[in-house]
Formats: C-alpha cells, sequence, structure tokens
C-alpha cells in the first residue's frame, strides 16, 4: 500500500510559482479560487451551494464554470472533507533508529487501516524541530474511494488534480502561514458543519460539530444557536482550550458574529483582506498550489 494523498508538510518554505488554482468539493458545495503571485483572485470566486442535483448535473454545471473561466486542463489543489479522513499524531524518541522510526511508522499506520473495512491509502510527514527530544509525525489515512471519487470529479470537470489535501491539515496550515502564537485553536463555521482545531508542538486534537448554519441564518434560531455553543463550550472545557480563532462564513454574517463572540471566548477573527470568508479553505489550498 502506497501513499497516495498528498499532504503539506506543515511550515515548510516553497518555491513560488504563478497561479495557485483550488477547489473545495463536497456533497453539499463547491468553492473555486485561484491565486496569482501577489496572493490576489484572478478571477471572482466561485461558489455553488448543491440542492437536489445528482453527480451528473453537478459535474455538467462545474464543468460549464472551467470552460468559461478557461481553466480546462488546468492543475488544481483540492482535499477531503473532514467527513472523509483522519489524521493522527505520534511522537517518537529523537534517538530512535531511522530504520526502527519506519517500522514503528509502518506497523501504527497497519494497525489503525485493519479497522478499516474499505481499502485505505495514507500519507504521513514529519515535524522536527533542532533539540527536540521527539519526532512527531503527522498521519492522515483516508478511504481509496473517497480520494478516487474527488480525483475522478475533477478530472470529469475538465481540471488536473496535482494534490488531494485533507480539511483538518488545511486548516492548522492556515493558522502556521499567518504565524499564530502557538498553540492556537480555530474554530471553523461553514454553512452546514463546524470544526474546532487545536494544534501545538506535541500535539493535534480536532471535532466535528453539527450545527445548520444556513436554518440558523434563515431562522435566526436561537435554541439551534444555543445548542452549538454549549457543545462548543463542552469541548473548550475537555480539551483545556481557553480561546480560539473564528474562521468560516459565520465571520461574514454581523449578527451571528456578535452572539459567538458574546458566548465564546474568541481570540481574533481569520479574515482574508480581499476574500469572502467563505473562501477560508480555498485560500490555504492555493497558497499550497502556489508554494507547492
Amino acid at each position: 500500500m502506497k501513499p497516495a494523498l498528498k499532504m503539506p508538510p506543515l511550515g515548510r518554505i516553497f518555491g513560488r510559482t504563478k497561479r495557485g488554482l483550488s477547489v473545495y468539493l463536497t456533497g453539499k458545495l463547491f468553492r473555486m479560487l485561484e491565486l496569482d503571485e501577489s496572493r490576489k483572485p484572478t478571477f471572482k470566486p466561485v461558489e455553488v451551494v448543491f440542492r437536489h442535483e445528482t453527480e451528473e448535473e453537478k459535474i455538467k454545471l462545474i464543468s460549464g464554470m472551467v470552460d468559461r473561466l478557461g481553466l480546462r486542463g488546468r492543475e488544481v489543489v483540492s482535499c477531503l472533507s473532514v467527513d472523509e479522513g483522519i489524521l493522527k499524531f505520534q511522537r517518537f524518541p529523537a534517538t530512535i533508529p531511522k530504520k526502527d522510526l519506519m517500522e514503528a511508522i509502518n506497523w501504527y499506520i497497519k494497525s489503525e487501516t485493519q479497522q478499516i473495512k474499505e481499502e485505505t491509502v495514507y500519507d504521513y510527514f514529519f515535524m522536527e524541530t533542532p533539540g527536540d527530544k521527539y519526532v512527531n509525525v503527522i498521519i492522515t489515512i483516508a478511504r481509496k474511494s473517497s480520494v478516487d471519487k474527488l480525483r475522478n470529479t475533477l478530472v470529469a470537470c475538465g481540471l488536473k488534480p496535482k494534490i488531494v489535501d485533507y480539511e483538518i491539515v488545511a486548516i492548522i496550515n492556515y493558522g502556521i502561514y499567518q504565524k499564530l502564537p502557538q498553540p492556537f485553536s480555530i474554530l471553523y463555521i461553514d454553512y452546514s458543519e463546524s470544526i474546532l482545531t487545536y494544534y501545538s508542538k506535541s500535539s493535534i486534537s480536532y471535532n466535528k460539530i453539527d450545527f445548520d448554519y444556513f436554518s440558523y441564518k434563515e431562522n435566526r434560531d436561537t435554541v439551534l444557536l444555543d445548542t452549538f455553543l454549549i457543545e462548543v463550550r463542552n469541548l473548550l472545557v475537555i480539551n483545556e482550550i481557553s480561546n480560539v480563532y473564528l474562521a468560516g462564513p459565520i465571520i461574514g454574517d454581523e449578527g451571528g458574529l456578535e452572539n459567538i463572540m458574546s458566548n465564546l471566548p474568541v481570540l481574533g477573527i481569520l479574515d482574508i483582506e480581499g476574500i469572502r470568508p467563505e473562501f477560508f479553505i480555498p485560500y490555504i489550498l492555493s497558497i499550497r498550489g502556489l508554494e507547492g
């Protein structure tokens, strides 16, 4: 079994290319963004929220957009959503011989993938700091069918998948790219779900939280919001997180943002100048395309 995901080594410095095209695609929505070398969009970022379209209708819709923007045949960076993979963080003594380290990593991956009934793919990379007593290893595992489906859909839409990232890694990479003080925690709130991610040199954790922000935005259902806030506060306590950075479409909603800010220990808002907050993840994927 060979690695098939291409996750960015967190914190690595890359050489630049001219353009970074990214696509965030799930069963519920499609987002596309391209950045130039100055980190500015080359076209108006595209977002489509799917309602009742079939897979064929989605492909036809996206393919039409690709053609109108002159992007057919272009390489693209994309990612699996939080539900389509898992991330594991392992530490090993820095003194361990390389051969033993690789055997330990492979054994761990094998033990994890054996619990998944379907064929899997994986990727891993090291986080090393000179003088550290440990070698930290980030491992991402996904069902091969999920990776193949994403790749095949992108190809059917006229794009060439260059890198398949993982949503959690993309969120963490944004914090590292923006040089947030470590450790940091990011609460990403999208239309139908939210992700609370925590990152430090010695640990990574994340929790998916079901929150229908679309419904809340339309109806201002206080019960829906209160339930969400209670769950987030509980996770903050359990994970011993004292404050969070806020990201995602919610920060473009003045009323929703005010409610979140007054009920959670928000340290800052991850707003990208000139780019709508819906494109938080495509933005860092495009950076990955520029620098990877």
